[in-house]
């Protein structure tokens, strides 16, 4: 068996751990869909020294990186990767040991059971096997969807009394996150961030009020709001929910389409989002009636911790 080195990652480690990501995304989706700037922003607000790990192999080869976050006091998520010309070599063992691990202290210190979830391709049978072995159970599904936008999309089709704009920086920040939390509180396992930790995403590099959406009802109150990124060829809406009291109007589909006419305009064709698989709100059908189409599923394992 190769010899295989866990340790925590350095700045001048983003590259390589970029290009391992991006070589998972190609092998397990079929493409890309991430970027260094993205790697960074998310080091930015880890602990690196004791929450990110990279595995090297004997010959000092990055060949696996994983990361553990706090979502709340009761619920820690994980994610792992593994260079695809190293998988069955012990790899995923040794990172999911480290993440383990670390949760454990991470429950010893707070005196607190938690839950542990784990994120893996729902095609990958390795990895469903490595997670069921160590007590993981899978819980929830998670559908990618997307729409190639060949011509120009349909204009939205606003309900009456409503206006469709552009978030505006430094002025509208609590207003869409109180939008946000209440249009996502009844979502599979929502916990909301601390403001202060969510408008961190306002302030990163990479991000463009040119790509969040809000619609505001006669009184100008938020009812729904569409947050999105542009990547190098595809806009990826990170969020999309309309508050309860304004469902079944119309309004979903219109931020949709807002959002699909803004991305043809900029020269982007391509559209995608994730979705709960069973979301009460018959997001899939809205998404599916938009004319997106799955193109592929992850899993949700989890299992407890103390």
């Amino acid at each position: 068996m190769e010899t295989l080195t866990v340790r925590h990652p350095k700045q001048e480690d983003a590259q390589t751990v970029c290009e391992l990501v991006l070589a998972c995304d190609v092998e397990d989706f079929g493409q890309p869909d991430f970027t260094l700037e993205d790697l960074l922003d998310m080091w930015a607000e880890f602990d690196l020294e004791n929450n990110v790990w990279v595995v090297e192999n004997g010959s000092g080869t990055l060949v696996g990186y994983a990361f553990l976050e706090v979502d709340s006091d009761e619920k820690l998520s994980s994610y792992g990767y593994v260079l695809p010309s190293a998988r069955g070599t012990g790899v995923g063992t040794k990172l999911l040991d480290a993440i383990e691990e670390r949760a454990a202290q991470l429950v010893r210190d707070r005196n607190q059971a938690c839950r542990l979830q784990n994120v893996i391709p729902t095609l990958r049978d390795d990895a469903r096997l490595l997670l069921s072995g160590r007590g993981f159970q899978p819980v929830r599904y998670f559908k990618r969807m997307s729409i190639q936008l060949n011509d120009a999309p349909p204009i939205p089709m606003i309900p009456q009394g409503f206006t469709i704009n552009n978030f505006v920086l430094n002025r509208e920040e609590q207003d869409v996150y109180d939008a946000y939390v209440d249009a996502f509180t009844d979502h599979w396992d929502f916990t909301p961030p601390p403001f202060e930790e969510w408008v961190k995403r306002t302030r990163r590099s990479g991000f463009s009020p040119d790509w969040w959406f809000t619609a505001r009802d006669e009184s100008g109150r938020i009812a729904g709001i569409a947050l999105g990124r542009m990547h190098d060829d595809t806009l990826f809406i990170d969020q999309i929910g309309v508050r309860r009291p304004y469902r079944g109007q119309g309004l979903g589909l219109a931020l949709l389409q807002q959002a699909f006419g803004a991305s043809f305009a900029y020269g982007q064709s391509t559209v995608s989002l994730g979705v709960d698989s069973e979301n009460p709100s018959g997001a899939v059908r809205l998404y599916e009636k938009a004319g997106m189409q799955p193109t592929f599923e992850v899993t949700v394992c989890e299992k407890q911790i103390g």
